[in-house]
């Protein structure tokens, strides 16, 4: 199946249009922009991942990964939309970027489900708990975000350099919609990465991983997280 790979650029008065989707929260306000890219089926379900980035003069700047082309909803809306079908050979280097909402399953009362738990929240709880200083904490809950990725990293088909990854603009997301409130953290991840599997890595790309255990983007999927690029390096 072919996917596309687009930037999005929306124009802050394109957006202001939007009243109902400005009120809403960042996030929320980013999935219906998306949403409003694919209007020929608006009851599909959802096959795109995309990331919010900081546009300049104010504009909304997104990529967008999609099984099918995004359509402009506003002459003032830029869409640059090519074929996108990764092909990656193993041993090459690439630097990656990933935007994710890291989450733990921690077991509740027994014979009650687990619940799933922010990843860095829930370090920094067992750091309060064992008398950590703050320099310390800091370092567990990084410590704890790197992890996470680097669990997941062989499914999809890469080897991290870990001394080469950049943890950082961890941000708790709180939406508003139909009455309900929603709560979600996201953590920017970059670095290098030797390719170990071409074909997973392209699977994970076009964000449909192995089957693997801790093979997962993530959370959040329909809210800016999850969308993996790479990049070759020389």
């Amino acid at each position: 199946m072919s996917h596309y790979l687009s930037r999005i650029m929306i124009p802050a008065s394109a957006a202001a249009c939007e009243s109902d989707v400005m009120i809403a929260g960042n996030a929320y306000r980013d999935h219906r922009l998306m949403w409003k890219l694919f209007p020929d089926a608006p009851d599909a379900k959802r096959d795109f991942l995309f990331r919010a980035e900081q546009g300049a003069n104010g504009h909304l700047l997104y990529y967008l990964l999609s099984e099918r082309p995004p359509q402009a909803w506003h002459p003032a809306v830029r869409v640059e939309s090519k074929p996108y079908q990764p092909r990656l050979e193993s041993g090459e280097w690439v630097h990656f970027s990933l935007r994710a909402n890291p989450v733990v399953a921690k077991p509740k009362e027994k014979g009650q489900r687990s619940q799933r738990h922010d990843v860095l929240m829930a370090a920094k709880t067992e750091a309060k708990a064992k008398g950590l200083s703050p320099e310390a904490m800091q370092t567990a809950m990084t410590g704890a975000a790197l992890d996470w990725l680097t669990r997941r990293a062989a499914a999809w088909g890469m080897k991290i350099d870990e001394d080469e990854v950049q943890v950082d603009a961890y941000f708790q997301h709180v939406l508003h919609s139909k009455g309900r409130r929603m709560r979600f953290s996201s953590i920017d991840y970059q670095g290098m990465a030797r390719v170990a599997d071409g074909d997973k890595l392209a699977r994970a790309l076009l964000g449909q991983p192995a089957a693997e255990p801790h093979s997962s983007l993530g959370h959040a999927l329909g809210f800016g997280c999850g969308l993996l690029l790479v990049k070759r390096l020389p």
